[in-house]
């Protein structure tokens, strides 16, 4: 990813004005783009073609920067907005730094930062293990979203690299009063590389804000091997949520501000204790210096689904095939296009945007531009 650089000059300024003079400040984003086409689109089994925000990484604004302190120890922050580039709204909920927000130091011992963060095993999945990079469309992106939850606000994290392991924990504050227990997070990832080979894993722990007895756990082990022009990459999700967060990212393509209006989006009975096991795998291959071809497969397997209003609606299996093809026209500038297909099979359906037509599957074709600076 290319960066511009600025260097604030404080010129006129007091001596606290000086000190902003030796921080280097970077501003980054992606602005990214697709057209696409989708069968089953509605409760009415309709089809659909339409503008979204991206198809593998959803669009962005940030800065980050770090200063200097002496002795090895830097400060360092960064601030991130989400936004969707086919309507200019704001994501992650309207907040103006909705991805990330947070400062933090950084020395030999490793990274501590506060603040809004990835989780670290959304971090591990996205930047090392996921064959999509936990992609932006809905659609592809269930078993791992759901799986990592992605970030959480007030966050104490660490990282670390131990030679060829590197490490990684948070601690979300609940913030309620009265209970340390209550709305906190605990997520961990633990990542080994021997040359071409990568093993990692984690273990998170969400409790609800609403009942301290109410829980989100979650396993993941992952792999990938680097073959030069190709790699290939797989991991393994074990899931015990009563808090209702999965059922929620499972359905996440059901988008109600396209008015789409189905079963799937009838909130989780809290309090039951839905199962899930899940894995993935899938492959990236260079083709040419400009052409990447990314293939892969997401299968999740769930039990005791229940829904307020529907009440238990037993077990279900969901996996999806996805291809990808990226060309870069420049090192900022890709034209992409994707395919994929989900298929649903029980309880699993209520989890598509279509549920409610009683179709059990959904097919989606796009094409798009990304630009990265």
């Amino acid at each position: 990813m290319k960066k511009s650089s600025m260097l604030l000059l404080a010129a006129g300024l007091s001596t606290g004005g000086a000190a902003f003079a030796q921080s280097n400040v970077t501003i980054y984003g992606i602005v990214d783009t697709s057209i696409h086409y989708l069968n089953n689109a509605n409760a009415n089994g309709d089809s659909n073609v339409r503008i979204d925000n991206g198809a593998i990484a959803n669009s962005r604004i940030g800065f980050k920067g770090t200063e200097d302190l002496g002795g090895g120890l830097k400060a360092m922050f960064q601030l991130e907005n989400g936004f969707s580039s086919d309507t200019g709204a704001m994501l992650q909920g309207g907040s103006l730094f909705g991805r990330q927000s947070w400062v933090g130091l950084q020395g030999s011992y490793g990274k501590v930062r506060v603040g809004r963060q990835n989780t670290p095993l959304f971090d591990l999945l996205a930047d090392h293990f996921d064959p999509l990079t936990v992609g932006n469309y809905a659609s592809n992106s269930w078993l791992p979203a759901a799986g990592t939850l992605i970030r959480s606000p007030n966050m104490l994290r660490y990282d670390g690299d131990f030679g060829p392991v590197s490490a990684a924990a948070s601690w979300a504050f609940g913030e309620t009063a009265g209970s340390v227990r209550t709305g906190s997070q605990f997520s961990s990832s633990l990542r080994y590389t021997a040359g071409a080979f990568s093993v990692g894993g984690g273990f998170q722990q969400t409790v609800s804000a609403t009942n301290s007895s109410y829980k989100d756990t979650v396993w993941n082990l992952s792999a990938s091997y680097d073959f030069g022009p190709a790699k290939i990459f797989g991991g393994w999700f074990n899931i015990k949520d009563t808090t209702g967060t999965t059922a929620a990212y499972m359905a996440a393509d059901s988008d109600v501000s396209k008015g789409w209006t189905t079963a799937s989006t009838v909130a989780a009975t809290t309090g039951n204790e839905r199962k899930d096991n899940g894995f993935f795998f899938g492959s990236s291959y260079k083709a040419t210096a400009a052409l990447t071809l990314t293939g892969a497969f997401y299968y999740d397997k769930s039990k005791n689904v229940s829904y307020t209003g529907l009440g238990n609606v037993g077990d279900g299996k969901r996996y999806a095939l996805v291809g990808w093809a990226d060309y870069a026209l420049s090192k900022r500038t890709q034209l992409y296009t994707t395919v994929d297909y989900n298929k649903a099979k029980d309880a699993a359906v209520y989890e598509l945007s279509n549920s409610a037509s009683g179709k059990n599957s959904m097919t989606t074709v796009g094409a798009g531009i990304r630009h990265i600076f």
